[in-house]
């Protein structure tokens, strides 16, 4: 067994590859999502853990660096390959040796581990040696990290039983927002995923929540796209958009990322159009289920759960180390005296999930 931390081509490719194919996997692990990090001046690298050549299991790390304090941080995992669980324990004790010798005064970790049976977590927790002296939580907050899944189950469901699984309120208003004139479009040129991406800032504006500028992101999707695993769908009335959604399809399943709709009177019900495509989409690939994903205003999260979500959250499952104490006290300081100006902070480093 051999562990090496890289950002050669190669080995990024093959990391990507087992980030998609690994029931485990996550886009924030992607060498591509990573990447999207050096905008703000963050580094970032994959461990990987080899065995005759072939890997078993890693983790990807963003190196935050905030004037002359650096942390160290895994937004999601490590992960292994079936088989390969009690490597896991090894590859979280690499995080803290890693961060040292690259002189980071903090590090932390987000394990995928949920007492909900569900085949894209881990279930039942050991009790690593390597989480024997850590603390519970995160304090550096400028890296997204999940907090699980909001849970579409899709096994054994075609298109007609899993819209039957629906309530009715719920499949009047799927059924009626295809009697509205919509046009469906699976978005693929640049141009257009550029425009997608102008409404999601417009509603992000509207809605008063911070997601990444267009410069910042669009070499990152542009990549993801061109290695087909962003997924955006769009609506167009008259030709002109009227909705769109981005899915990241990694781990075996897709995970919804943004949404964004023009307002009109009435109601196109783009959401539950595109919704039920991305489902719909889910099962054409054989997938096993759907992440909605967690979080938003209450309208939103009770626009999700409408799907019969399960919510799979990461119980107790992040954990951080303090490396060197009086550095981390003093960005703690840096930290509490620059409160006034989080939200600027906070958009330039991006504490949201793109």
């Amino acid at each position: 067994m051999e562990i090496i931390f890289t950002k050669d081509k190669y080995w990024l490719e093959k990391w990507d590859n087992f980030v998609q194919t690994n029931d485990k996997g996550s886009h924030l692990i992607l060498s591509d999502w990573l990447r999207s990090y050096e905008s703000y001046n963050f580094d970032f690298e994959v461990c990987l853990c080899l065995e005759n050549d072939l890997i078993i299991g890693g983790y990807g790390a963003v190196i935050a660096k905030i004037l002359f304090f650096k942390f160290y941080v895994v937004p999601y995992g490590p992960i292994v390959a079936s088989g390969h669980e009690n490597d896991l324990n090894m590859l979280i004790g690499n995080v803290p040796e890693r961060a040292k010798k690259l002189k980071a005064c903090y590090s932390h970790i987000t394990l995928p581990f949920s007492s909900v049976l569900n085949s894209h977590v881990y279930t039942d927790l050991p009790e690593f040696d390597s989480l024997r002296d850590v603390n519970q939580g995160h304090i550096f907050k400028y890296v997204y990290s999940s907090n699980g899944l909001n849970w579409v189950d899709l096994k054994g469901f075609d298109d007609e039983a899993k819209i039957m699984s629906l309530k009715s309120s719920i499949r009047r208003n799927i059924r009626s927002s295809y009697r509205k004139g919509l046009d469906f479009e699976e978005i693929e040129t640049k141009d257009k995923i550029k425009e997608g991406y102008q409404l999601f800032i417009e509603n992000s504006k509207t809605s008063n929540y911070n997601i990444r500028g267009w410069d910042e992101i669009k070499e990152c999707l542009f990549a993801l796209l061109e290695k087909n695993v962003l997924k955006m769908l769009g609506v167009y009335k008259n030709k002109e958009l009227k909705g769109a959604i981005l899915l990241l399809k990694t781990g075996n399943y897709f995970t919804y990322i943004l949404g964004g709709s023009k307002k009109e009177i009435p109601d196109l019900r783009t959401g539950d159009f595109l919704q039920w495509e991305a489902i719909k989409i889910s099962i054409k690939n054989s997938f096993d289920g759907y992440n909605i994903s967690l979080g938003g205003s209450k309208g939103v999260v009770e626009f999700k759960n409408s799907f019969n979500t399960e919510q799979v959250l990461f119980e107790n499952s992040k954990f951080h180390w303090v490396l060197n104490p009086f550095i981390f006290k003093m960005y703690l300081i840096f930290d509490q005296y620059m409160k006034p100006y989080k939200k600027k902070i906070a958009k330039i480093l991006s504490m949201v999930k793109i």
